[in-house]
């Protein structure tokens, strides 16, 4: 049986153990933190299923790759404001709904570019290899470089307003590619 997400309990290694009290200083809040979390997660990964099927089927039906590419970079990159403008539950999800929607498109496409110029089809594996490595970089980074911002800052403000400013700042890095349209 699953523990509640409203109560933590002080052991739960063993059976007989499993049903003790909360813990007094497990409050009905964190429960409702959980929950939301739980709840803007999945709002993100419904547009993300959307957008990554809508977006890479018309980026082939069209045969345009870096419009789609370049749009959901802005895109991310505009949401951010969202948050800061509207720092409630009903904004979170409206971020988490527009964001979703941009890293979706942004994702499927982008990949897509990304096969498309591999230098040679013989070396493809050990070349999206390389490439999954630079993806996760920045993946290891980013945590690092938010803390400092949030930290140097003042807060999570921002942290949105930097991530929007450098996702605004990467769209255009579509345009100089060559041999996709």
């Amino acid at each position: 049986m699953l523990p509640s997400p409203l109560t933590t309990t002080r052991d739960r290694s063993s059976p007989e153990q499993s049903h003790s009290a909360p813990l007094p200083t497990q409050s009905l809040a964190t429960g409702y933190l959980a929950l939301g979390l739980v709840a803007t997660a999945a709002v993100s990964m419904a547009a993300m299923a959307v957008s990554t099927l809508v977006g890479g089927l018309l980026s082939d039906r069209w045969n345009r790759r870096k419009v789609f590419v370049g749009v959901s970079a802005a895109l991310a990159g505009l949401v951010m404001v969202v948050p800061v403008v509207a720092p409630t539950w009903p904004g979170m999800l409206v971020f988490s709904a527009l964001n979703g929607l941009a890293f979706g498109c942004f994702m499927a496409v982008d990949t897509g570019v990304v096969t498309l110029v591999l230098p040679r089809a013989e070396d493809a594996a050990r070349d999206m290899g390389v490439l999954n490595i630079a993806n996760a970089g920045p993946q290891i980074v980013a945590p690092f470089v938010a803390s400092a911002v949030v930290t140097a800052l003042g807060g999570y403000t921002p942290l949105f307003l930097f991530g929007g400013a450098l996702s605004l700042l990467g769209a255009p890095a579509i345009l100089p590619i060559r041999g996709v349209r």
